[in-house]
């Protein structure tokens, strides 16, 4: 019986007959409406934006990272410490494919290259792999080419994108690169002509002939990299293994090796499982591995927090909202005085007054919270619509995809994050009511009714 008169009289206060509290009432469940909208799709798109990152790096990067940090990669043989043994990549290789969840491990050759065609010259980040059709990792780019192939057999070079469209490079064209590791040698060559007696200069000046002849090599494919935030602007190009390692100066070697994984996610667990320091640990104590996750961190949490701050931030719509609630309840305790003093002089509890005020905030709170959700997710599956239709009125290409990188705005509906936002706002808006609730529970029957 109480529910049923708290409910009977709290369904009647937010649709008065004779007053304007109804309207306000409307105003106030469309505070939560924006409140919670806004919240959704902000926090949705901010969720696809992240996933998207993930899956551009996913679809790029090896998802394990190894290689030898004495090595000649990295520093200098002679650097390496006397006590440390120098194993076999192939070893390395080969116990690493036998660790379960491992897919593919992949030698690479990186380095840093100057590329001229068409005099025009620019430095290039230099990938050497192997043209390997069951590799999961050689997989990776030939689903990003787009004009070509992905064929790395003889002296072919595959171009980044950016790099072929500004040099207007098509398959077919010859390009010729130079490392940039023989540019200190031509220095250092360069020097010691100038110091050494004249029968010296003639084998240093067939030296700098050596080390500056170009290699030439063919196009036979362009791909274009997703872009990412934290990757550089510099082109990226692939070479055949065996050019890559002719380019360094290494016979046999190689800069790293890419790990594939059944499961991306389980990168760091399979990590672990790699360094992990016993007799039969898969890496030797001169090896290291990093994740994909480990790479792009900066990316990650950059994103993450900027998901947070918006969180906080929309949240204080909704508390606005919740305000209006208040503003509202409060009202309708000075409008119904009288009434709330009839009521109690009649036997109504205090329990019951609070009740009908607190049901007033529970239904404004649900039916904004439901309507939100709608609206969010009615606005979320027409964005690309939206943007469209702004960047027509406007002129202006709106999320440009030269400057983001997105063909269109993404979006992931996270059901916790959904959850948390409406039940966020109902309970905002049901504390909001208890202020006016207790008011008007306080109301003496006799002062109401003389007032």
């Amino acid at each position: 019986m109480t529910k049923n008169f708290s409910l009977f009289l709290a369904l009647r206060y937010l649709r008065p007959k004779r007053t304007f509290v109804s309207v306000i009432t409307l105003i106030s469940v469309l505070g939560v409406t924006l409140g919670v909208g806004v919240l959704i799709f902000v926090i949705s798109v901010m969720a696809g934006f992240h996933a998207q990152i993930k899956d551009l790096a996913l679809g790029y990067d090896s998802h394990i990272d190894v290689r030898d940090v004495w090595g000649t990669s990295m520093f200098d043989e002679s650097r390496r410490p006397p006590d440390v043994k120098e194993e076999s990549w192939r070893d390395v290789r080969a116990a690493l494919e036998k660790v379960p969840g491992v897919t593919s491990v992949t030698p690479i050759v990186q380095g840093m290259l100057l590329i001229e065609a068409f005099d025009n010259v620019a430095p290039s980040a230099m990938l050497g792999i192997r043209q390997d059709d069951a590799d999961t990792f050689f997989e990776k780019y030939k689903k990003l080419i787009t004009a070509g192939s992905l064929e790395l057999t003889e002296n072919h070079i595959v171009l980044d994108q950016r790099l072929a469209r500004a040099w207007s490079l098509n398959v077919g064209d010859t390009v010729s690169v130079w490392p940039t590791t023989n540019l200190s040698e031509m220095m250092r060559a360069q020097r010691a002509m100038q110091e050494a007696p004249e029968e010296e200069q003639k084998k240093i000046e067939d030296y700098l002939k050596e080390v500056s002849q170009a290699t030439e090599l063919t196009v036979t494919g362009i791909f274009t990299p997703p872009s990412l935030a934290d990757m550089s602007d510099l082109s990226v190009v692939l070479v055949p293994l065996h050019v890559a390692r002719d380019l360094r100066g290494m016979e046999d070697g190689v800069t790293s090796l890419a790990v594939e994984l059944v499961d991306a996610f389980k990168a760091p667990v399979i990590k672990r499982e790699f360094m992990m320091a016993s007799p039969t640990a898969v890496l030797p104590e001169n090896w290291q591995a990093t994740t994909w996750i480990e790479q792009h961190q900066t990316l990650f949490d950059s994103v993450q927090n900027e998901m947070d701050m918006m969180y906080v931030v929309l949240y204080f719509i909704v508390l606005v909202a919740a305000f209006c609630v208040m503003n509202t309840m409060i009202t309708v305790t000075v409008q119904k005085r009288r009434e709330i003093g009839i009521i109690s002089a009649l036997g109504a509890r205090s329990g019951q007054t609070v009740w009908v005020f607190l049901i007033q905030g529970m239904i404004v709170g649900a039916l904004g919270a439901l309507s939100g959700l709608g609206a969010g997710l009615g606005v979320l599956a027409l964005r690309n619509d939206i943007r469209a239709g702004i960047a027509h009125l406007t002129g202006r290409e709106i999320f440009s995809q030269e400057t983001y990188g997105l063909v269109e705005i993404p979006a992931k509906v996270v059901p916790y994050d959904v959850g948390v936002i409406c039940l966020g706002a109902f309970v905002l808006c049901t504390l909001a009511a208890l202020v006016p609730a207790f008011i008007a529970a306080r109301t003496e029957p006799a002062v109401a009714l003389r007032d």
